[in-house]
């Protein structure tokens, strides 16, 4: 799980660095597909071409060309019908990339849950069999669609439905990557789980998060320690102002 964090519309005065964290478009996409074994097809004359749709749709992604990308990714899945676990890992992508372009095309983030639902449901209907990727991360990837989509949601009441989903989401994918030792991850969605209190109005939450997330940054050594510290920095100083220094005597 990597981190993107486009910033919040709720708090102007807070710097534009402090954003949603999870993996962005670029960094997905310079991912090796041949490592998990979505490119690794013996023959393409035995059946349909799936690898080059994927290769393709990668291609295309990068470039911008979104319109045509999007349909070969959905054309590799549905070939893939007969092999679940590379339709997964190509589902859990394909959420992936939706999720990160759905700041720009907010109409993508139902599309990328649907992806992210469809993968949960497997791993949790399959358990002892092989995958990349947990129930828990796969559960905060889910969280991370409702809480980004937030950000372009201009309706009170809906609005407020997404922050409340991505935060019962988010909460139940920490306690299992808490079991799971999964500490970078657990690290990642303490910090969204702080962003998605700030947002919700919960100041002194928020803290509580971000202070979880700067320990466990500070104990393994996470590069995202600095960011981390500041956030939480500037969340204690909207709780408890500094007073300006001045020369007027008490």
């Amino acid at each position: 799980m990597f981190s993107k964090r486009p910033a919040s519309p709720f708090t102007p005065h807070r710097r534009s660095s402090y954003c949603l964290r999870h993996l962005v478009l670029a960094v997905a996409l310079a991912f090796p597909l041949i490592s998990t074994g979505l490119l690794a097809e013996p023959n393409e004359s035995d059946g349909p071409p799936i690898a080059r749709w994927i290769s393709e749709a990668e291609r295309y992604a990068l470039s911008g060309d979104y319109d045509t990308a999007l349909p070969l990714y959905e054309r590799a899945i549905a070939a893939l019908a007969e092999d679940k676990p590379r339709q997964n890992q190509l589902r859990y992508r394909y959420g992936i990339i939706l999720n990160a372009l759905g700041a720009r095309r907010p109409d993508l983030y139902p599309l990328a849950r649907s992806q992210f639902e469809a993968v949960l449901d497997y791993v949790e209907s399959s358990p002892g069999i092989p995958f990349e990727h947990s129930a828990a991360r796969v559960r905060s990837a889910l969280a991370h669609t409702y809480h980004q989509q937030s950000a372009s949601e201009s309706r009170p009441h809906q609005r407020t439905q997404m922050l409340h989903t991505a935060y019962q989401l988010y909460s139940a994918a920490q306690k299992q990557l808490h079991r799971e030792r999964d500490w970078q991850n657990l690290a990642i969605t303490y910090f969204n789980l702080g962003q998605v209190c700030e947002w919700q109005g919960n100041l002194e939450e928020a803290i509580e998060w971000l202070e979880e997330a700067v320990a466990l940054d500070r104990r393994h050594g996470f590069a995202d320690l600095a960011e981390d510290l500041a956030y939480l920095t500037a969340l204690r100083e909207q709780v408890n102002p500094t007073q300006p220094a001045g020369n007027t005597p008490i």
